[in-house]
């Protein structure tokens, strides 16, 4: 049962901010929740294929595989590997003319514009740590 709980409150955060995923992690500890990071999105990519998570908040603009690569890849093996579908937000300053069309097209759930509100993260977050 205890192991059950941990996973009903796991987040992977990916960011190639430091600063950014540091605040993350410690707005999740503050409500009782664990904060997985990853600086990329090939890492998140990676880590997404070893754990089960409640949710993932995605930076856009990243090295190596930017979050909307990284959210088709995991769309795509979600589909192919039967997984259940993991909730994929964007937290990001993505500008375009429509980034939040950009996200969802990738098969993102939502979009967070940085700078981010606490509010906004938490009726984001609180949600689908049930």
């Amino acid at each position: 049962m205890t192991e059950m709980i941990k996973k009903q409150k796991r987040f992977l955060v990916v960011d190639d901010q430091f600063l950014i995923r540091d605040f993350l992690k410690e707005f999740f500890l503050r409500f009782d929740m664990q904060a997985v990071e990853a600086c990329n999105g090939r890492e998140a990519v990676d880590r997404w294929e070893e754990e089960d998570f409640n949710a993932i908040l995605m930076d856009v603009q990243m090295p190596e595989l930017d979050g909307l690569q990284a959210t088709r890849i995991i769309r795509q093996r979600e589909e192919k590997e039967n997984r259940p579908r993991t909730p994929i937000f964007a937290l990001s300053g993505y500008v375009s003319d429509d980034p939040e069309k950009d996200c969802r097209n990738a098969g993102m759930d939502g979009f967070i514009a940085k700078p981010v509100s606490i509010n906004t993260l938490l009726e984001t977050v609180i949600p689908l740590a049930k």
